[in-house]
């Protein structure tokens, strides 16, 4: 029987050292909700990031689509100088044919009024 007592003990015992172990293991509600908060926290700063991420690939499009269209711009600039040269070298080309007209004319004229 006194076997039987020693044996009641030592499982008592044993069965406090296990609740001790697992009360110890087990987090407080400050603690829990510190981690909630934390948490909390991360999402946040995720969220954040995300819209952070977005906002800048938004960007980045939008410079994309100004970069098309600059370079668009700057080929139509290109285009309408070439055609300005080209229209000023025709202007050029035109004054001197109008030139050595007016110089036949001329010419033709004094004929006439030497006679």
């Amino acid at each position: 029987m006194h076997v039987l007592k020693n044996g009641h003990s030592v499982i008592g015992v044993f069965v406090l050292l296990c609740l001790a172990i697992a009360f110890l293991g087990c987090a407080t509600t400050s603690q829990m909700q510190a981690l909630e908060e934390k948490t909390q926290q991360a999402l946040e700063t995720a969220e954040k990031a995300l819209k952070d991420a977005q906002s800048a690939k938004a960007g980045v499009e939008d410079s994309a689509r100004y970069s098309r269209e600059a370079a668009a711009g700057a080929r139509r600039a290109e285009d309408a100088a070439s055609r300005a040269e080209k229209a000023a070298i025709a202007s050029e080309a035109s004054a001197d044919r109008a030139e050595r007209m007016a110089k036949k004319s001329e010419d033709i004229f004094n004929r006439l009024t030497a006679k």
